[in-house]
């Protein structure tokens, strides 16, 4: 029981550290390369017991959901950075502390939207109209940071021209287009650049997030040219990651990664590491277009090395 505790324990870590794009400021989760890769053998392994009754409901809320609809017909973004520094920044560590610190000043006018929408275009030649995030908004959310100088706090910054600009980002439909914001700071060469569109919020699952017993909830890493082999992360901690399991249906995927509890000794103590082992998934036919959901959080997922 303690040992099915820690699996879920990491798993849980695992998925909380894995929701979005880290920070300037967010600490990074403590996490270590794992056993050797599992390699897939030649049959399917079915999800059985609790684990395939999760997976099962994680694949029935997928049709026709919102999460769907998001995914497959909104701007849904996978690397998108809230920032884009340039290239050698920053000057000094003065400069860094201004920055983060939000100590910059406005030396220019800046540019206004008419229609208050931008578009996002796709590599399908698609697009998708929606709000625009005005350059005062990108201002404010530079200027209006928590100021907790400790050091170099007469360091100030000043910007001296603002234009708009494009960037090239990967999302749930491919690669995208975006608008972006280009501020020139004042003794920068290249401009800080930031997302003149915000992504379309997900909606939740339709199904509320859960670990099943006997099954543990991986982050997809690869797809063979075949389609038919996944590779994905399967975290573990006091454990040794062991074969995974599929649940597949006409629309849906979902992933069940497993780890047998190790026994320790009197005198043994597990650390607080967690660790993640490449472990490979076999499907009974070609992934195509099916989409590959998260045991735990049923949310899509797509390949992220």
């Amino acid at each position: 029981m303690r040992a099915r505790a820690v699996l879920t324990a990491v798993a849980a870590a695992l998925l909380l550290s894995g929701c979005g794009p880290a920070g300037p400021n967010d600490p990074m989760p403590t996490v270590r390369p794992g056993a050797d890769r599992i390699t897939a053998g030649p049959e399917v392994r079915p999800a059985t017991g609790a684990a395939a009754a999760r997976a099962a409901e994680v694949a029935a809320a997928w049709p026709g959901s919102d999460l769907q609809r998001t995914w497959e017909h909104g701007y849904f973004p996978l690397d998108a950075p809230t920032e884009w520094l340039p290239d050698g920044a920053f000057r000094s560590g003065g400069d860094k502390a201004a920055y983060l610190d939000g100590r910059i000043d406005l030396g220019t006018t800046l540019p206004v939207s008419v229609s208050g929408l931008t578009e996002v275009r796709f590599a399908d030649g698609s697009a998708l109209a929606l709000p625009q995030r005005s350059a005062q908004e990108v201002l404010t959310s530079l200027t209006h940071r928590s100021d907790s100088c400790a050091a170099d706090c007469d360091t100030r910054l000043t910007v001296t021209a603002v234009r708009p600009g494009t960037a090239t980002v990967a999302t749930s439909r491919g690669r995208a287009t975006i608008a972006t914001w280009e501020f020139t700071l004042d003794g920068y060469a290249g401009p800080f650049r930031y997302p003149a569109v915000l992504p379309q919020q997900p909606p939740p699952p339709a199904t509320a997030p859960e670990q099943p017993d006997g099954g543990i909830s991986t982050s997809l890493r690869a797809v063979s040219p075949d389609g038919l082999v996944l590779t994905a992360a399967v975290p573990y901690g006091c454990a040794t990651a062991a074969s995974g399991t599929v649940y597949e249906t006409d629309l849906a995927v979902v992933l069940v990664g497993r780890a047998t509890p190790r026994e320790l000794g009197p005198d043994e103590a597990c650390d607080a590491v967690l660790h993640v082992a490449p472990v490979e998934f076999r499907l009974s036919r070609p992934l195509g277009t099916r989409t590959v959901l998260g045991l735990a959080d049923g949310r899509p997922q797509l390949p992220r090395p």
